[in-house]
């Protein structure tokens, strides 16, 4: 029975950490670095180099080139080089093989091949404008993500060993604290999976739309996934407005992050989501009045 106990605590604990990733990346490395939907305080831009790199495991200069690609050319194959980096669509086609499979189950595998590519190595993609140029922290310590990994999985171990006998109420011995190091490992396992999975979700499932939508391709919303994927489900609406740091406006847990950090006066939402789209709507009607 404590063994099952053991077990299902890892799995816990791997939920949890991954719930960290899910809003590491959607409040810092989506909505803050790579669009500039919020203008973060020099120290929330600290701490979210850090959680990256322990909760993440990826360069974030890379992740943000990547990623901006993706907009550039959604859903698009011009050639090796001018294409979009994760499209299912454009894998399905070119390779002959289910590119929503692929996407859905293989986004660290296509991530780290595309960050090999010159235009991702390059400032291509860079914005100075918006970017901040990377330090001496980035070159020393980020620019090695595995290393973050490996940290991560020794505090998991740790953890474990230390706390686990604890919680479950079991005799502090060597095997169980053996046991108990293996399931903190085991908890980054499921932290990983759980990772690539939210990545896999949205760059797949959100891209099944049937209509091809200038500066969307085939995105989609998946209002219902917003819940689980911390607001990223809605995915067409994001591809249409970038500059949201509200995206969805269901349950937007990376929203109401940053809604925290803007009361706090640690970030400055750059637009307004209801003044655009209230907007677009007074112009739509407008338009539609002066139609013969």
């Amino acid at each position: 029975m404590s063994l099952l106990a053991l077990i299902g605590l890892a799995v816990l604990a791997g939920l949890l950490g991954a719930g960290v990733a899910g809003v590491t990346l959607t409040v810092f490395l989506h909505r803050g670095v790579t669009h500039g939907s919020h203008r973060m305080k020099p120290s929330v831009y600290a701490v979210g180099r850090w959680l990256t790199y322990f909760t993440i495991y990826m360069r974030h200069w890379e992740w943000r080139r990547v990623h901006r690609k993706h907009h550039l050319y959604t859903d698009t194959w011009i050639d090796e080089i001018r294409h979009d980096p994760h499209s299912p669509i454009v894998i399905s086609e070119r390779e002959g093989i289910n590119g929503y499979r692929h996407v859905s189950w293989h986004m660290a595998a296509i991530f780290h091949a595309e960050a090999k590519l010159p235009d991702i190595r390059d400032d291509t993609y860079d914005i100075p404008q918006l970017d901040r140029p990377l330090d001496e922290l980035d070159r020393r310590i980020f620019d090695h993500p595995v290393r973050g990994a490996v940290v991560a999985g020794l505090a998991y171990a740790a953890l474990f060993a230390g706390v686990a006998p604890l919680v479950l109420g079991v005799a502090r011995t060597p095997a169980w604290e053996l046991a108990c190091a293996v399931a903190g490992v085991a908890a980054l396992g499921v932290h990983i999976w759980v990772l690539l999975r939210f990545g896999g979700v949205i760059n797949s499932d959100c891209h099944r739309g049937k209509v091809w939508v200038k500066g969307a391709g085939y995105a989609t919303n998946v209002k219902l996934l917003s819940f689980l994927i911390f607001g990223e489900g809605e995915h067409q609406t994001h591809h249409l407005y970038p500059q949201f740091a509200r995206i969805s406006t269901r349950w937007d847990l990376g929203w109401r992050v940053i809604a925290v950090l803007r009361w706090l006066g640690l970030t400055e939402v750059v637009v307004d989501r209801e003044t655009v789209l209230a907007a677009r709507r007074e112009l739509s009607q407008s338009r539609a009045g002066q139609t013969p």
